[in-house]
C-alpha cells in the first residue's frame, strides 16, 4: 500500500464509469479536468477496459477526447465479440464433460457475468470448474483428449491447470481454497463447510451450466476476493462481481448466513468496506445489498488506496506486497503455535510444491530430457540427476524457505504497512 496516497479523481471517475456500464446506465456528467489518458491506463491496470469502452458508448455526452472514445469503443466491440465466442465454446465443452459423466460446476467468470447489463463486456481471464475429487483423473484425461495441456496440482494444491490454444486456461478445482488458506486463514475450517446448498441450473442463450447455490456462491466470491486482497491485492472487476452478484440475487441469497460467515472469519469489516466502495463510487443501490450497515469511509478509502496503488491484484508492486501475507500468515499461526511449530508447518506445506517441481511427469521431463520418451526406465535416473544438481542449487537459493518469515524484525516497510492495514480492518483480532 502506498503510504499517504489519496484516491485520485481519475480512479473515482473510472469507478463511476464502469459501475454505470455494468448496470447499463448512462452518465451525464464527470469533472471537467480529468486526465482521460490516465483513466484509460487505470482501466487497463484493473482489466476493465472493455467496460470503459461500453460506458463511453452509453454516455455520448461525456467530454472524452473523440479519438480516445473511438478507440475504446472499437476495442470494446472486438473484445466483446471474441468473449461471446469464447463463452459459447466453453459452455459447449462443459456440456460435453457432463455428457461424459464428469459433472462440473462453473464458478466465478461466466456464472457472474450474467449479472452484468452486457455480459460479454465482463472479460474472463480463465474458466474455473469445480469437480468432485473422485472425478479428477477422469476430468484431466478428458481435457487432454480435447487438446488441453494439463498441469497437475501439487500435493497440497487445490486445482489442476489446463491450457488450450483457443479456449485459453481452464482450472479444475477439487477444492475451493488452498490448504493453507483453509487451515490458517479460515481457522482450520474445511472449505467444503461453506458449500451446503444443492447446485443450481442456469440457462443462457449460449447454453446451460450448473453452478453453486446462490448463498454458497456469494460466500465463495467474497472469500476469493479477500484471499487475493491478503496475497497482494484486489481488482476493481472482482469487486464489481461481488456487488453485482449480491444485488442481482439478493432475494435468493441467505444474507444472514453470508454475514455470519464473514464475521466468524473476522472478515466482516473488509466485506462491508468492499460493498460500501461499490455503493459510494460505482453506483450500486445500497438497498439491494441486504445487511450492509454502518458507513465506513476510512476503511473504504484504505482499500481503494491499496487498489489504485497496486493495480490488478497488486501486480504493480507484487514482490513488495508478498511479504505482507507471509507475515499475516506467521502472526495467525503463532497465535496457537511456537516458532518451531510454525517453521515445521510451513516447511511441510512448502515441500509438497517443491517435490512436484523436482519430480515432474514423464511428459514434462521429455521437454528437457527427450531420452525418457524412449524408455520409462530412465525416469528415475533423470529424477536423481535433478535431485542432486537442481535440488541442491534450489535449496542454496532458499527455495524451501520462500513464504517463511525467519526474522520478523527484518520485514520490509511495505509488508508492515499491509499487515497494519489488515489489523485496522479487524482481520487479525
Amino acid at each position: 500500500m502506498a503510504k499517504g496516497l489519496n484516491v485520485t479523481n481519475e480512479f473515482k471517475a473510472l469507478m463511476q464509469l464502469v459501475g454505470a456500464a455494468a448496470q447499463g446506465k448512462a452518465l451525464q456528467k464527470l469533472p471537467d479536468d480529468l486526465d482521460w489518458a490516465r483513466i484509460e491506463r487505470l482501466a487497463n491496470e484493473q482489466a476493465v477496459q472493455t467496460l470503459l469502452g461500453y460506458a463511453l458508448r452509453l454516455s455520448p455526452a461525456l467530454d472524452c477526447p473523440a479519438e480516445l472514445r473511438e478507440s475504446l469503443v472499437s476495442q470494446m466491440r472486438q473484445e466483446a465479440f471474441s468473449n461471446h465466442a469464447w463463452k459459447h465454446s466453453t459452455l459447449q465443452l462443459l456440456a460435453e464433460m457432463n455428457t461424459a459423466g464428469i459433472p462440473a460446476l462453473l464458478i466465478k467468470g461466466y456464472a457472474v457475468a450474467d449479472c452484468y447489463a452486457a455480459p460479454d463486456c465482463r472479460m474472463s481471464g480463465d474458466t474455473d470448474l469445480l469437480i468432485e475429487p473422485k472425478n479428477e483423473k477422469r476430468a484431466c484425461a478428458f481435457m487432454k483428449a480435447n487438446g488441453f495441456a494439463v498441469e497437475r496440482r501439487w500435493t497440497n494444491g487445490y486445482h489442476d491447470v489446463c491450457r488450450h490454444p483457443q479456449l485459453g486456461c481452464v482450472e479444475l478445482h477439487v477444492m475451493l481454497y488452498d490448504e493453507i488458506v483453509e487451515d490458517v486463514w479460515f481457522g482450520r475450517m474445511d472449505g467444503r463447510e461453506f458449500v451446503c446448498e444443492p447446485p443450481i441450473e442456469a440457462e443462457t442463450p449460449d447454453g446451460c451450466y450448473r453452478t453453486l447455490g446462490y448463498t454458497d456462491h456469494m460466500i465463495f466470491l467474497m472469500l476469493h476476493l479477500i484471499k487475493h486482497f491478503i496475497l497482494t491485492g484486489m481488482s476493481l472487476r472482482m469487486m464489481l462481481d461481488v456487488a453485482l452478484f449480491f444485488s442481482h440475487h439478493a432475494e435468493r441469497i441467505d444474507s444472514a448466513r453470508f454475514w455470519k460467515t464473514m464475521e466468524s472469519l473476522k472478515y466482516g469489516t473488509i466485506a462491508q468496506s468492499i460493498l460500501w466502495a461499490m455503493v459510494c463510487y460505482c453506483g450500486i443501490d445500497q438497498t439491494s445489498l441486504p445487511g450492509l450497515c454502518g458507513d465506513c469511509p476510512e476503511s473504504v478509502e484504505m482499500i481503494l488506496d491499496d487498489l489504485e496503488s497496486g493495480g490488478w491484484l497488486g501486480k504493480i508492486d507484487e514482490k513488495a506486497r508478498e511479504e505482507g501475507w507471509y507475515e499475516y500468515n506467521r502472526q495467525l499461526l503463532m497465535k496457537n503455535r511456537s516458532k518451531a511449530q510454525y517453521l515445521l508447518f510451513m516447511l511441510h506445506w512448502k515441500i509438497g510444491a517443491y517435490l512436484k517441481a523436482l519430480f515432474p511427469s514423464r511428459k514434462t521431463l521429455a521437454i528437457r530430457y527427450p531420452c525418457v520418451q524412449k524408455s520409462a526406465l530412465l525416469i528415475p535416473l533423470v529424477w536423481l540427476h535433478r535431485l542432486i544438481f537442481r535440488g541442491s542449487r534450489a535449496v542454496k537459493k532458499g527455495a524451501l524457505t520462500t513464504y517463511i518469515i525467519t526474522d520478523e524484525k527484518k520485514i520490509g516497510t511495505s509488508a508492515q504497512e499491509r499487515v497494519q492495514m489488515f489489523k485496522n480492518l479487524g482481520m487479525m483480532d
